[in-house]
């Protein structure tokens, strides 16, 4: 009975008949601080994450009664940086183990179809070396 539902009193109602279109668009500036909470402006407050030795500074919009604390778009994202930073010292990724090919010019590695299932011609690959071994690769799409 594919797309067909019962309500509580036991009568058909048609898949088609749940569906409402919803549209609503969203503010640029939605998820920019300061933001409001218990009917006051959050203020602005430096916080610090450490780990491995390592000091790293972000900032949250903090709640002065409840002490919540609410993170923008850019902060949001710069914390989210740090913790993958944390995972990579911590070693707590998902690893693959491809061999190294070599063509007799270049050195190169083939990624499995599992990750490039939606890459397409054209994609380029920003790398960073850590150390002559390790190198962190952002593919942008």
């Amino acid at each position: 009975m594919k797309g067909l539902y019962k309500n509580i009193h036991d009568e058909a109602i048609e898949e088609k008949d749940l569906v409402k279109e919803v549209k609503f668009e969203i503010d640029k500036d939605a998820f920019k601080g300061p933001f409001i909470c218990h009917n006051k402006e959050t203020k602005r407050i430096k916080k610090i994450i450490s780990f491995e030795g390592l000091d790293f500074s972000y900032e949250t919009w903090n709640c002065n009664k409840c002490k919540k604390d609410f993170l923008d778009t850019e902060q949001a994202k710069r914390l989210d940086k740090i913790w993958m930073i944390e995972r990579i010292l911590n070693d707590k990724l998902i690893s693959i183990e491809r061999n190294v090919n070599y063509d007799g010019k270049t050195f190169f590695i083939r990624f499995p179809l599992e990750i490039t299932k939606n890459w397409h011609k054209g994609i380029h690959a920003n790398i960073k070396i850590l150390n002559p071994e390790e190198f962190f690769v952002k593919i942008k799409t």
